[in-house]
């Protein structure tokens, strides 16, 4: 990992979308040429949308689930 990609707002997240940004802020930097700020920063606002994605879809498979064993 790359030391470089530090933040506080990157305390806040979960362990899981913590290491989604981490790897996206990597990744940005590498290849768009920004500067770590910019990318973390962007990395954390994908992250989070990602988070929410995948919270969201297993809710609602969770709660087709309980529909179905409800008929």
């Amino acid at each position: 990992m790359n030391q470089n990609i530090s933040s506080p707002e990157l305390a806040y997240l979960s362990p899981t979308t913590r290491e989604r940004a981490i790897m996206l802020a990597q990744e940005l930097v590498n290849t768009d040429q920004l500067t770590p700020t910019e990318a973390i920063r962007t990395a954390i606002l994908q992250a989070k949308n990602w988070a929410v994605k995948s919270v969201n879809g297993n809710v609602w498979k969770k709660l087709k689930q309980v529909d179905r064993e409800g008929l």
